[in-house]
């Protein structure tokens, strides 16, 4: 992947972060949401303003507001539409950070400064943490 590439995709990541954290600041407080938006718009805004140490806190951001907006769509009686639209926009824009977390993780073993060896296995482990941090609400285990 070529530099400017690079930049259009961090961006892209960034620019659709900060349209989920703005679409979730003005949902009732649920799970800490309301700091994880806040957490999530920070980092967008590093990313935006050329910051590529703030990838990992992006995607580490957009995973946990995922897993902690999306029982109130869904899991709530009865289902407001408004906060299923917002919980929509909100997933759709992470998306980009996502994939990028199922490509490997890169930007977020970065974060951390993980060693060359140790990212494949890493890596899945990231994965299979978000998976389950985002099938947690729906076993009833919250």
């Amino acid at each position: 992947m070529g530099l400017l590439s690079a930049l259009a995709s961090d961006r892209w990541a960034a620019g659709t972060g900060l349209l989920s954290a703005l679409a979730i600041l003005p949902l009732p407080a649920h799970a800490h949401s309301p700091e994880l938006a806040a957490a999530l718009a920070v980092a967008a805004v590093a990313v935006l303003a050329g910051h590529r140490w703030a990838l990992g806190a992006l995607i580490i951001a957009e995973v946990f507001l995922v897993a902690a907006v999306w029982p109130a769509a869904f899991l709530a009686r009865p289902p407001s539409a408004l906060a299923q639209l917002a919980v929509g926009v909100a997933a759709l824009g992470a998306v980009p950070g996502l994939v990028r977390l199922l490509r490997g993780g890169d930007e977020v073993l970065d974060t951390f400064d993980v060693p060359a060896r140790w990212r494949p296995a890493l890596g899945r482990v990231l994965i299979l943490g978000a998976a389950a941090l985002w099938t947690w609400p729906a076993v009833g285990l919250a």
